[in-house]
């Protein structure tokens, strides 16, 4: 039992990190363009690129290593993230670093999606909502210690810095793996007719279309949250640290009470609730706006709301498919990361046309639709 709080540990700290990875560049994309002498817009295309490695490389990684036995393919999965890291630390080009990000994105999801198999076949089935709150934390904490002390870091020193550290906690815990995580007889092996068939069921696709629409929303407007709070309100420089410490607070809450939702009124009932809170909170976003403080509570409470809702598709996926379906799950990533991907592009194009202000227009529409889609399959499956 220690042994196996250790093991869910170490996936938690390693899920900070690959979510550091992904998000590490939204809250020092003002340091970074001047860095590497770019727009901000553009600079947002690191993320878009790990994205889109994350949501096409995934599944056709799971595909061509299918024969490999499943531990062994995410302790593959860590040790490739590791080099992509190393090469993005070296990198000196910004065309450079598009093509690490690309390949940084594959290696760290596919590591992800494997662990989060993992996880579940670890756990209780009756604690596997709190176990995934668990893993995600580690997402949580990334926010809350992360993105806030990367942008100290990064007043002081370069910002590769950030991912020196990173790679050192990724080596640790590669080793772990190595030493205490045994081999399954599980493999990646996949029949795809079978597979296919849990994409005919409605809750599956329900799912997976429902995390692409919330988080090509989410993508849209939190990728580029600090330059959007900053050009409303210049005034919040000073205090930037403080309020991504606070934002990332809420992500903490947020997913733990999107943990104990799950074990207790099941994933399809929290879903509707997510989706419900962050129109409306997207709705006071608008109205609030010119209101420097009450716009910074209503973007501080859709965050929470947003990971409330976020970690029921993760969780819910596993279930529905009995957690017998890696590249089910690998679908559901690749739809989370492609409508990020998608989001933050879209971004980057409304921003030179409309401006930054108007980011929040494409979350308000985004959390309309997954309310509708949710109340339609809540209601098919009753």
């Amino acid at each position: 039992m220690k042994k196996t709080s250790l093991t869910l540990v170490v996936f938690t700290l390693m899920n900070f990190v690959v979510t550091m990875t992904s998000l590490v560049f939204n809250g020092i994309l003002d340091k970074v363009a001047i860095t590497l002498n770019v727009s901000i817009a553009n600079s947002g295309l690191l993320n878009s690129m790990y994205a889109y490695g994350a949501a096409f490389g995934v599944p056709i990684t799971l595909i061509l290593f299918r024969k490999i036995e499943r531990t062994r393919m995410l302790k593959l999965m860590l040790f490739i993230t590791i080099l992509t890291t190393f090469a993005l630390v070296f990198a000196q080009k910004f065309e450079q670093l598009l093509i690490v990000r690309l390949a940084m994105g594959i290696s760290a999801n596919s590591y992800g999606v494997l662990a989060i198999s993992k996880v579940i076949s670890i756990s209780n089935k009756e604690r596997q909502g709190r176990s995934m709150s668990f893993l995600i934390m580690g997402s949580s904490l990334s926010m809350v210690i992360g993105i806030p002390l990367a942008r100290i870091l990064t007043t002081l020193f370069d910002w590769r810095l950030i991912f020196w550290i990173l790679n050192i906690i990724m080596i640790i815990s590669l080793i772990y793996f190595m030493i205490y995580l045994p081999y399954e007889k599980i493999s990646t092996k996949l029949d795809l007719k079978k597979e296919l068939k849990f994409l005919k069921e409605g809750k599956t696709l329900s799912i997976i279309i429902y995390t692409f629409i919330m988080f090509l929303g989410y993508s849209a407007l939190y990728t580029y949250v600090t330059p959007y709070l900053l050009l409303l309100f210049p005034s919040l420089e000073d205090m930037m640290g403080i309020i991504l410490v606070i934002m990332g607070v809420a992500s903490f809450i947020g997913n733990w009470i999107g943990g104990q939702a799950y074990d207790r009124i099941g994933f399809s009932k929290s879903m509707l609730i997510g989706a419900a809170l962050q129109l409306v909170l997207t709705i006071l976003i608008i109205v609030f706006q010119p209101l420097k403080w009450l716009s910074l509570i209503c973007i501080t409470l859709w965050v929470m709301s947003s990971w409330f809702a976020g970690l029921q598709p993760n969780t819910g996926i596993a279930q529905v498919t009995e957690n017998k379906s890696s590249f089910i799950i690998s679908i559901n990533g690749s739809a989370l990361q492609l409508g990020g991907a998608i989001g933050s592009s879209l971004a980057a194009l409304v921003i030179p046309i409309s401006g930054i202000q108007n980011l929040v227009y494409i979350a308000i529409l985004s959390n309309l639709v997954i309310t509708l889609l949710q109340i339609i399959s809540n209601l098919k499956n009753t």
